[in-house]
């Protein structure tokens, strides 16, 4: 038996006590920023242990079910609906992917190429340009948006993180070297 469902959940918990301690030596105005990050954290940290350890009393006290029921529940929790062994006809046609690996291994360096274009595309264009067009071709091609649709959310986006980095924060982004060399 397990004392701890998750011990990522007891990992984050040990490093953001000991940032929050760490920062308490700091300064008043050094340590407000991992105060605000750290607390909130260790709050967090402490519930989701809470909820772990209850929700193993759950399933302790409801052990009372047949090996059966038991097994029909965590097939249910693995493919997502309802499964009852007695009856199969309701299932859903599986579809078996070959080569999980290649996929994956495909999967990852597709998102490298979005993110190395993304930054290449800032350092190029600028931030103003080359966020909107990620955001289109994002869409677009990854979430399949209508090319008119994905501009549209693009457009957006660009115009709320413009108004948000310009006006809010009067942060003066990257310009681009192509724009640098233009202007």
């Amino acid at each position: 038996m397990t004392i701890v469902r998750s011990p990522m959940t007891v990992v984050m918990l040990l490093i953001f006590t000991l940032m929050v301690g760490v920062a308490s030596t700091y300064p008043p105005d050094a340590r407000f920023m991992p105060f605000v990050v750290g607390i909130p954290a260790i709050t967090l940290c402490l519930l989701q242990l809470f909820l772990d350890w209850r929700s193993k009393e759950t399933e302790i006290s409801a052990d009372h079910r047949s090996e059966m029921e038991k097994a029909e529940e965590r097939v249910s929790k693995m493919v997502g609906y309802k499964v009852d062994f007695e009856v199969a006809r309701d299932a859903p046609d599986v579809t078996i992917i070959e080569n999980s690996d290649e996929v994956a291994h495909n999967r990852e360096f597709m998102i490298w190429g979005y993110v190395l274009s993304f930054v290449i595309g800032i350092l190029v264009f600028g931030f103003w340009i080359a966020i909107p067009v990620f955001i289109a071709v994002f869409l677009n091609r990854e979430a399949q948006y209508s090319p008119l649709k994905a501009l549209l959310y693009a457009l957006l986006g660009g115009g709320f993180m413009f108004a948000v980095f310009s006006f809010g924060l009067k942060l003066r982004l990257h310009p681009g070297f192509i724009a640098d060399w233009f202007f």
